[in-house]
């Protein structure tokens, strides 16, 4: 089961690495493309979107009832029935696709947790360059998949999805762009609750850096309980405040009666001098 669950990982990550124009998008599709992209530049997304801080940053959340049943056995042809996969699917898969391009990538990783016949997606966009410096930072860990800064994230993104806990743990603080302390400090509490199951939770403090959304609860990060914020917390703080002021100012000029146009903004600030 692991295998073919992978195997679909590939597949539909694939399906979201191809460069194409966005003119091929058709005028219903535009229009989602807009609302997915307007809520990732809404929230954590933006500092992969507009910035370098995230190397990783998740994009858009989706449930499809595509699960394998508990009656099929792992091996059989016939799981998913034909008319199961919705059709917003392939629709995400297009759009993704379409916003691939230049140093981003978009990618759609199946997650290896499934409840009952719901299988839970993520799309994430990666900014090209950094991921690839993170691989060439992290060659100790990133290594042990044969992993380099040439490697696809379309590859990355779902083994690291199907790899043991402590080393998905890892992999997607890495990823995601937290430091390097608060990496370790998640990984070694979750060790020490595995050892001492009387523990439910390892005291901690938690490091918020603010988005349009919110100032808490998106691009957040635990830490030891009483740990003094470092100029390392202070650099990512202080870059992404200046990024996301900047961001406030020209998301005024792209809200529209239908919505903010959310495309326009991204390719505009892509290409501004």
């Amino acid at each position: 089961m692991k295998y073919l669950l992978f195997s679909l990982a590939l597949i539909m990550a694939a399906s979201c690495q191809v460069t194409r124009p966005l003119a091929t998008l058709q005028a219903d599709d535009r229009s989602l493309a807009d609302s997915m992209l307007a809520y990732a530049l809404d929230h954590e997304a933006i500092y992969t979107l507009l910035d370098t801080i995230k190397p990783v940053s998740s994009v858009k959340f989706l449930r499809l009832p595509v699960a394998k049943p508990a009656a099929v056995k792992d091996g059989d042809q016939a799981v998913t029935p034909a008319d199961s996969l919705p059709a917003l699917a392939s629709k995400y898969a297009k759009i993704c696709a379409a916003l691939s391009k230049g140093d981003h990538q978009f990618v759609m990783t199946p997650f290896a947790r499934a409840e009952g016949h719901v299988r839970y997606m993520e799309i994430y966009v990666v900014r090209k360059s950094r991921f690839a410096s993170l691989m060439a930072q992290h060659a100790a860990f990133f290594g042990q998949w044969g992993f380099t800064p040439e490697s696809d994230p379309a590859v990355v993104l779902p083994v690291i999805e199907y790899e043991s806990r402590h080393d998905r743990n890892r992999g997607y603080g890495l990823l995601f762009g937290y430091p390097l302390y608060a990496v370790d400090f998640f990984v070694a509490a979750n060790r020490q609750t595995e050892r001492d199951t009387t523990i439910k939770l390892v005291p901690r403090d938690f490091f918020a850096i603010p988005v349009y959304a919110g100032n808490k609860g998106y691009f957040t990060y635990a830490m030891p309980k009483g740990h003094t914020p470092s100029e390392t917390d202070s650099s990512i703080y202080r870059r992404a405040v200046n990024t996301l002021e900047q961001y406030k100012v020209q998301r005024q000029r792209y809200v529209t009666p239908g919505g903010l146009k959310a495309l326009d903004l991204w390719n505009n600030w892509k290409n501004r001098p």
